[in-house]
């Protein structure tokens, strides 16, 4: 756990000086700089909304029954976390660089599996089940725009969700594509099909 003094993250009149981002939560623990009163410390979770930070479940107290909510929370995180990971029922591999096509920012993506890179993914997500996605929009996904936004379902869970085109490692070769992906795929392309065949009957 490493301890952070970044004067311009604040939560009121407190400095954040740890931080911890695990499971769906970031737990934050910080410190009123000259006061030494019995609020001197909190605990609080925070969630970056549209890049600004919203602090909930907020906490002040002394030192010692700061840090005891805080590594409480940490745990209960943990904990959630390692559930998470026990209900994931494909091999926790890694799509690595070599596994992928150089991401070429210039060509368009749509319709394509992609990777996104590790380093992106929480430290307990970097895998494959986290990794790889169907390109489903976004202009960030279409090749020589401004914009970034990559629009991708999930190849595990097949929930969608947003990356930036930043984040993606590359366009995963076909031959590196695990089983369990390519028979997830071939079900997301299926029902697109029928999406369409039924919007075209309705015209």
């Amino acid at each position: 756990m490493e301890e952070e003094n970044n004067e311009r993250m604040k939560c009121g009149d407190y400095e954040i000086t740890r931080e911890l981002h695990i499971g769906d939560k970031t737990i934050v623990f910080g410190e009123k700089p000259g006061d030494y009163g019995p609020d001197q410390y909190l605990c609080a979770n925070r969630q970056i909304i549209l890049f600004y930070a919203r602090y909930s479940e907020i906490e002040t107290g002394s030192y010692l029954d700061m840090m005891d909510v805080f590594t409480t929370r940490v745990q209960a995180q943990i904990e959630q976390a390692r559930e998470t990971l026990s209900q994931i029922t494909v091999p926790m591999e890694v799509i690595t660089p070599e596994m992928c096509s150089p991401d070429d920012p210039a060509e368009k993506i749509e319709g394509k599996v992609i990777a996104i890179k590790p380093e992106v993914l929480r430290p307990e997500c970097q895998h494959a089940a986290n990794q790889l996605g169907y390109v489903v929009g976004g202009f960030g996904a279409r090749g020589n725009t401004r914009g970034n936004a990559v629009f991708v379902k999930k190849l595990y869970g097949q929930e969608e969700t947003r990356f930036e085109r930043y984040d993606v490692q590359g366009v995963v070769k076909p031959e590196c594509l695990p089983e369990w992906a390519k028979q997830n795929l071939e079900q997301i392309k299926q029902r697109q099909k029928k999406e369409q065949n039924r919007k075209g009957e309705a015209r």
